[in-house]
C-alpha cells in the first residue's frame, strides 16, 4: 500500500485520485447474472463529477440540499461526487416502493428542504408524481443525470474547495417515518473516518501488506452509512477497486457475491449477520466447493450484536472454498460517528467470551465456563485511532467499571456535528458530559449498551428495548432467541420482545412470526405453551402474551433489523391480525386459517390469470385465504418482504419469459397495476403469434 497523504477535502482526495491514478479502474457495477454492466476509472469519475457539478450551479444548486434517488449502480457514485464538486450538499435515499417509504420520502424531503431531486430518466415520471405529493411551497425539480452528463467538459470549470469542517453529506438514519433525523457529516468526519477504516482494517494484517491495490465487493445499499462511506468513499480515499452490485442481485442468487469475491480475487467484502446466515441457507456445499474464496482477508461483520454462531456456521460451509475464520472481522460503528468505531485486529478473526445471563441482567459480565446458544457474546475489537470510548450509566452518567454494562458513549474525530436543524437534541446527543469529569469533554451518546473487557468493546442491545420486569434487565434478542430455539415453527429472526406497562407494572409481550410449516401444525395451544414454558424457564419470567402471527408481519428495517418499538406500537394500537395470542391465565385463540383452492372459473384472459396466480401465491406466503388478498396496494403494503419479493418477481420473469428490472417495478404503483402492465404485454405477444400463424 503506498502513502496517503492528507486531504482538505473529500473533492481533493478524488481528484488526487484521478491525477496519480487516472486509468486504475475505481468502480464495476455487477448485474444479476454476475457481468459487468458498468464501469468508470478514477479519472472518468472526476470528469463526470466535474460535468454533473456545472449542471447543477447552472441550476442554482449549490449550497442547497439535494436528494438522490437512484435505483442501484454508478451514477448513484457519479452523482454524488458531482453534488460535492458543485457545493450541494446530498441527501442519500431511495426509491419508495410503498405509501410508507413515500411518506418517509416526503418527510426527509421536507426536514432538509430538498433543493432538487436527481435520478435518472427511467424514473422522472414517477419522481414527478411524488413531488406534487412532498407539500413544498414551490415544486421540487427533478433532475436527470443523463442530463447533466451530457454537456461538454468545461476546462475552466472550478470545482468547490469546501474547509474540513463543512458539511459533506446529510445521513438520514432509520427510525420513526415522522421525525427523520439527518446527520450532518463533515468532510473532516469522513477523513477522519476514512484513515480509521484504513488503520483499523489493513494495518497488521501481513496477507495485505504488499497488496498494490485492494480489491473490495459490496452488495450494501449506498444510502446506508456502511455502503456509502465502508464501500463507495473509502475505495478513493486508499485508491482500491470497489465491485458494486444491488441488495436485490444478493438476494436473489447469494452465490453472485461470492462468485464475484472468487472471480476477482477480492480482499474485503462483508455485511450483517444476515448476509452470512443467507448465504449458508442458499448455498449449498457443492456449490460452495466450486469457490475459490482464500483471497478474501477480510470479512467485516457490523451488525449488533453479532452472532458467534452465524460466523461459525459460514466459515464451516465455506471452508471447503478456501475460506479462513481468520478473515472475520466484527466491528462496530453508527451513522452519527460516520461509520466505524471500533473493529476486531485485522486477520485475527472473532474473538468470544461467555457470559453468565444472571449476572448480565445484573448489568454486569461474569465470565461462565456452561456455553449454551445465546451466551456467547462476539467482540466489537479494539476501538478506532483517536478514539475515546466510554462505558457510562445513562441514569446516573457516571463512568462504569471495566465489565459493567452502560451506554457506549464516543469522542472521535469521526463524530458528527449534530442532527440537521434540531439543536437541542443534537445538544443533548452529541454533547453529553461524564458526571465527574473536571475536563468536561464532550461525547456522542450513542444509545446502544455494552461493556469494555481486556479493552475490547461487546455490544449487548439498545437502551429503548431493554426489558426491565421485577429490577432485573432482559434483553429481548435473549429472550426471542431462547422462543425461537424452542421449535421449528417459531420462524427464526421473526420474533420481537417488548414491555408494556399494565396496571402500572411492566410485563412482557412477545410477537413471534410462524414458519410456513406450523401450518401442520394441529394445536396453536400446545405450541405457544412450549414457547412460555422455554421463556419461563431460561428466563425466569412469564409473558403477559405471546401473540403468533403470519410470517412478514414483524417490522424491519430495509437492512433487516428488528423494528421492536414499531411492533410495540402496532400491539397496543390493536394493528396486529394473530392466527394465536396466549395470554397469561386468559388464554384465547384464532383458528388457523387453510388455503382455498383456486377457482375453477374459466380464466378468460392474461390479466384474471396473472391476477390469481399472484393472489394465490401471496396468500400461500403469508398463510391467508385467497379472498383476503387486496392487490391494488405495494409489495410491501401486502406484507411481503424483500426475499419474498425476490421469488414473486423471478416467478413472473419465467412466466413473460424475460428478465423483469428493478426500474420497471418502481414505475407501476401497485401490484395490480404492475400484473395489468405484463398481462398487456403477454396479449400482445399471443397477437403477433396468431397473426404469424
Amino acid at each position: 500500500m503506498h502513502p496517503i497523504p492528507e486531504f482538505k477535502n473529500l473533492v481533493e482526495m478524488a481528484t488526487y485520485r484521478a491525477n496519480t491514478q487516472p486509468h486504475t479502474t475505481y468502480v464495476n457495477f455487477i448485474k444479476d447474472n454476475g457481468a459487468c454492466d458498468d464501469t468508470s476509472t478514477f479519472l472518468s469519475l472526476h470528469e463526470d463529477a466535474q460535468r454533473i457539478a456545472a449542471y447543477l450551479q447552472a441550476k442554482g444548486l449549490k449550497g442547497r440540499n439535494v436528494l438522490l434517488l437512484f435505483p442501484s449502480g454508478i451514477d448513484y457514485v457519479r452523482t454524488f461526487f458531482g453534488c460535492l464538486y458543485a457545493g450541494a450538499t446530498p441527501v442519500p435515499a431511495y426509491p419508495p416502493m410503498g405509501a410508507k417509504d413515500l411518506t418517509r420520502l416526503q418527510n426527509i424531503a421536507n426536514d432538509c428542504n430538498a433543493g432538487a431531486i436527481l435520478s435518472n430518466q427511467v424514473l422522472a415520471p414517477t419522481i414527478e408524481n411524488w413531488t406534487s405529493n412532498l407539500g413544498h411551497h414551490n415544486s421540487v425539480p427533478s433532475l436527470a443525470v443523463e442530463d447533466m452528463l451530457a454537456g461538454n467538459l468545461d476546462a475552466g470549470f472550478e470545482p468547490y474547495q469546501a474547509d474540513p469542517n463543512e458539511l459533506a453529506f446529510l445521513q438520514y438514519t432509520s427510525g420513526s417515518t415522522g421525525h427523520p433525523k439527518g446527520v450532518e457529516i463533515t468532510h473532516g468526519n469522513l477523513l477522519a473516518n476514512f484513515q480509521q477504516i484504513e488503520h483499523g482494517f489493513l494495518h497488521g494484517n501481513e496477507q495485505l501488506s504488499e497488496i498494490d491495490q485492494l480489491r473490495l465487493v459490496i452488495w450494501l445499499p449506498p444510502f446506508h452509512d456502511m455502503g456509502l462511506i465502508g464501500g463507495v468513499l473509502t475505495p478513493v480515499y486508499i485508491g482500491a477497486q470497489v465491485s458494486l452490485m444491488a441488495p436485490l442481485t444478493f438476494l436473489k442468487r447469494p452465490m453472485v457475491w461470492l462468485k464475484t469475491i472468487a472471480e476477482q480475487k477480492a480482499h474485503v467484502s462483508g455485511g450483517p449477520n444476515f448476509g452470512y446466515q443467507y448465504c449458508v441457507q442458499k448455498i449449498s456445499e457443492d456449490q460452495a466447493e466450486q469457490l475459490d474464496l482464500s483471497n478474501w482477508h477480510i470479512a467485516f461483520n457490523g451488525a449488533e450484536p453479532i452472532q458467534a454462531q452465524a460466523l461459525h456456521n459460514f466459515a464451516e460451509r465455506f471452508k471447503t472454498s478456501g475460506f479462513k475464520s481468520s478473515a472475520f472481522l466484527p466491528c462496530y460503528g453508527l451513522a452519527e460517528a460516520s461509520l466505524f468505531v471500533a473493529g476486531s485486529p485485522s486477520g485475527r478473526g472473532a474473538h468470544t467470551l461467555n457470559a453468565d445471563l444472571s449476572q448480565l441482567a445484573q448489568g454486569r459480565y461474569k465470565n461462565t465456563d456452561n456455553v449454551s446458544g445465546n451466551n456467547t457474546l462476539v467482540s466489537s475489537g479494539t476501538f478506532a485511532l483517536d478514539t475515546d470510548v466510554r462505558i457510562v450509566n445513562p441514569q446516573t452518567l457516571h463512568l462504569c467499571k471495566e465489565g459493567e454494562v452502560g451506554e457506549i458513549w464516543i469522542n472521535s474525530p469521526s463524530v458528527a456535528r449534530g442532527y440537521w436543524n434540531k439543536p437541542q437534541f443534537s445538544k443533548s446527543v452529541f454533547q453529553a458530559t461524564i458526571k465527574g469529569d473536571a475536563n468536561r469533554k464532550a461525547f456522542l451518546r450513542s444509545g446502544d449498551l455494552g461493556f469494555v473487557q481486556d479493552g475490547e468493546l461487546y455490544v449487548t442491545g439498545r437502551i429503548k428495548e431493554m426489558i426491565i420486569i421485577a429490577g432485573r434487565n432482559h434483553y429481548p434478542q435473549d429472550i426471542e432467541q431462547t422462543l425461537q430455539s424452542a421449535n421449528p415453527s417459531f420462524k427464526g429472526g421473526g420474533g420481537a420482545a417488548f414491555s408494556i406497562t399494565r396496571e402500572g407494572e411492566e410485563e412482557l409481550v412477545i410477537m413471534q412470526e410462524i414458519s410456513r410449516a406450523a401450518g401442520n401444525q394441529a394445536d396453536y395451544k400446545m405450541l405457544a405453551a412450549e414457547g412460555v414454558k422455554a421463556i419461563s424457564s431460561r428466563h425466569g419470567i412469564t409473558p403477559h402474551a405471546l401473540v403468533l402471527v403470519s410470517g412478514s408481519t414483524i417490522p424491519k428495517t430495509s437492512s433487516g433489523k428488528i423494528q421492536r418499538a414499531a411492533a410495540k406500537q402496532h400491539y397496543q394500537e390493536g394493528n396486529v391480525v394473530p392466527v394465536y395470542v396466549w395470554q397469561a391465565n386468559k388464554p384465547s385463540t384464532k383458528p388457523a386459517t387453510t388455503e382455498t383452492e383456486l377457482d375453477n372459473e374459466f380464466v378468460d384472459d392474461w390479466y384474471s390469470e396473472l391476477h390469481r396466480e399472484v393472489q394465490h401465491w401471496v396468500a400461500d406466503k403469508l398463510d391467508i385465504e385467497n379472498h383476503h388478498i387486496d392487490l391494488d396496494v405495494t409489495f410491501s403494503d401486502l406484507g411481503v418482504n424483500s426475499i419474498e419479493t425476490v421469488e414473486l418477481v423471478d416467478r413472473l420473469q419465467d412466466r413473460i419469459g424475460r428478465v423483469i428490472p428493478a426500474t420497471e417495478l418502481l414505475r407501476y404503483p401497485t401490484v395490480k397495476a404492475l400484473i395489468s402492465h405484463f398481462a398487456e404485454e403477454l396479449e400482445q405477444k399471443e397477437l403477433a403469434l396468431r397473426e404469424e400463424a
